[in-house]
């Protein structure tokens, strides 16, 4: 059976009965209500705090139990004693605001509201929090949504078919509100939901202080709504709002706990999304274990935090490499960056700025607000870091967060050095002068050096995926278009770095499944990502259906649906199912990190030191040349990547409260 029970059971009084949360964790409550159960079906009396509640519980013979939707909970602990046949069961209950946070950490402030530009009219407190709307929607046949009045079906709607085998008219319900300071969409058939969720996480990594923005509309995915999923949504989900996977985390928690308790309880839930969407499911399932039942990640990457050194490294490099182009050619570049040549002026266009603090139109907010070194040493820092203050906490000596970027010890182009495309004095010269970063996020000529506690939290707090969690025992399936030649920041190579990490958590991978197709064919795109869909949930269902007591990675593998093997489309459209040949046709590349000689699971944030030794490269260097080596470029040594980096912990635990400690 799946996580859809993925919340801690209630303390018991004696074994014959049993009260249990539906909804959420006891002890992560919002909203003041939860929905209950209590086994076995029994006259049952309920109390609150006191108050007979009793009436609130019916009868689910379907699942052989009393539920209730338990009203009326205050802030802070409740009680919640049933009694029947002379047995007592108690349950402690934590009731938290609608408007968070739970685990989260402290609010991010200052934080500017956009309900109105979202269509629910000013915000009603310092939350911004709204009432709640409901719309419809129909579908016509000219492929369109169009707005309706409840009630008023048009002629011209169309049927769809959903993946129980109902044909229904396809007129969708759309309920808007905010939930954790984020805006919420949710959107069912009308008539016809099959009791299974897709939730949909955006991409990018942006530093808002603000709440975001959608519409109702934006809610309308055809391809979860035409097979009856319900389909959830929200604007802290998505990376470029906040670029916060454990934000993202805790806005899941709420707003499915929310879902739970006005629609029902879904057999399944199936995380979409590519890029920063990709993240965001990856994490959650390592951190939330239960909230994502399967995933499918396109356009991967593992994390942000563990991305950033080998993304941060192409505006050093490309400095460095700008100041001579006569040396520095195009192919000695690319040797030494890795990644197929535009990937790195890619990333220099996109997201290295969310590391510079006075990055005024990465905030989000008035530029008078945010931080100036001269100017407004006190606004808002538009870091990446300090966005997630709760997580890193804060520098004593200065007040601003602490920051996990390192470069102490990287040997950029140990490879391109080894395999002859650059010279000794070539990687001793930019090895000397690469520089690193300030607080601010500038360039400057030494080396970045992290803060350890930065690091250690990184790790400890699961803001870096080692595939902890569920990660090992539900159903991956990644899929991506191949955008390497494209000079695109999307590359192949990241869906091997998640596998090694599943490898060596796991010793296995079977769970996993790698899809690649061709770049600019949308029609493939579509059908690939339909595919997907489909596959991932007869995978589920399947799961769904195994009642056994096997472990759940056992019945993933059992399971797994003919089409769930890794394979590729040619540029044909025909399917390759050997990834032999799929690697001949999209080839993966490196990073700078990779190329300088870090492991492919690539999560070191900051690498254990050790001297180097002639045997640790395939070039002979001048006596003139080693005696830099040793005495300018590394006098404190290189990185020895055979061992684990500088204060890389264990993940602390699951559904951890922030601050950890």
């Amino acid at each position: 059976m799946l996580r859809t029970l993925f919340f801690f059971a209630a303390t018991v009084g004696t074994p014959s009965l049993v009260m249990t949360t539906l909804s959420s964790r006891p002890d992560m409550v919002s909203g003041g209500n939860a929905l209950v159960e209590i086994r076995p079906i029994h006259k049952v009396e309920v109390r609150l705090n006191g108050r007979d509640v009793s009436k609130a519980f019916h009868e689910d013979a379907g699942r052989g139990s009393m539920v209730g939707l338990v009203e009326g909970l205050r802030l802070g602990n409740n009680s919640l004693v049933a009694k029947a046949g002379g047995h007592t069961a108690t349950l402690e209950l934590i009731n938290h605001p609608i408007t968070g946070p739970i685990v989260s950490g402290e609010h991010l402030k200052p934080f500017v509201c956009n309900t109105e530009e979202s269509g629910l009219g000013p915000a009603l407190d310092a939350d911004c929090s709204a009432a709640t709307r409901i719309e419809f929607f129909y579908k016509t046949q000219e492929g369109k949504f169009l707005p309706m009045a409840a009630g008023a079906q048009p002629e011209n709607v169309v049927q769809t078919t959903t993946s129980e085998g109902k044909t229904v008219p396809y007129v969708v319900k759309v309920e808007s509100g905010t939930i954790n300071r984020s805006i919420y969409r949710i959107a069912t058939l009308e008539s016809a939901w099959n009791r299974r969720v897709l939730y949909t996480f955006g991409g990018g990594c942006g530093t808002n202080y603000n709440q975001g923005k959608n519409t109702a509309a934006g809610a309308l995915f055809d391809p979860a709504l035409s097979r009856g999923f319900a389909h959830i949504t929200s604007t802290q989900n998505v990376m470029q709002q906040h670029c916060n996977d454990n934000l993202s985390g805790e806005a899941v928690m709420m707003i499915k706990e929310h879902f739970i308790k006005t629609y029902g309880l879904p057999v399944w839930t199936m995380g979409f999304g590519g890029s920063g969407g990709s993240i965001q499911q990856l994490l959650i399932a390592q951190n939330f274990p239960g909230l994502l039942d399967g995933l499918l990640p396109s356009l991967t990457y593992p994390d942000s935090i563990s991305t950033r050194p080998g993304v941060t490294d192409c505006r050093l490099l490309m400095r460095y490499f700008d100041k001579d182009h006569k040396t520095w050619t195009k192919e000695k570049q690319t040797a030494v960056e890795g990644y197929t040549p535009g990937t790195c002026e890619a990333w220099n266009r996109s997201f290295i700025d969310v590391i510079v603090a006075s990055f005024a139109k990465g905030c989000g907010i008035a530029p008078e607000l945010v931080y100036d070194p001269v100017k407004n040493p006190h606004g808002a820092r538009c870091t990446v870091w300090d966005t997630n203050v709760a997580t890193f906490g804060r520098d004593p000596a200065t007040g601003f967060a602490r920051e996990a970027l390192d470069n102490t010890g990287v040997q950029y182009g140990l490879k391109a050095l080894n395999d002859g495309v650059i010279s000794t004095q070539e990687f001793l010269d930019l090895n000397r002068n690469v520089g690193g970063y300030d607080r601010d996020g500038i360039p400057r000529a030494a080396r970045s050096t992290a803060d350890l506690e930065a690091v250690r939290l990184a790790y400890a707090a699961g803001r870096i995926d080692e595939t902890g969690g569920s990660l090992g025992s539900i159903p991956l399936l990644h899929y991506r278009s191949y955008n390497d030649p494209l000079g695109d920041i999307h590359d192949r190579i990241r869906d091997f770095v998640v596998r090694e990490r599943l490898r060596r958590a796991h010793g296995r991978v079977d769970n996993q499944v790698l899809w690649v197709f061709p770049n600019g064919d949308r029609a493939v795109a579509a059908k690939v990502s339909g595919l997907a869909i489909d596959t991932m949930t007869r995978w589920l269902d399947g799961i769904h259906a195994d009642t056994s007591d096997s472990p759940a990675i056992e019945k993933v593998v059992r399971a797994k649906p003919a089409a769930a093997v890794d394979g590729c489309w040619a540029p044909d459209g025909a399917r390759i199912d050997d990834m032999a040949q799929c690697q001949q046709l999209f080839p993966t590349h490196l990073t700078p990190r990779l190329v300088a000689g870090a492991p492919l699971t690539d999560d070191v944030m900051k690498c254990q030191l050790k001297a180097p030794t002639p045997a640790g490269y395939a070039v002979k260097f001048t006596l003139e040349e080693w005696r830099q080596l040793l005495g300018e470029v590394f006098p404190v040594g290189v990185c020895d990547y055979s061992k684990p980096g500088i204060s890389q912990v264990p993940l602390a635990g699951t559904w951890l409260k922030l601050p950890i400690h």
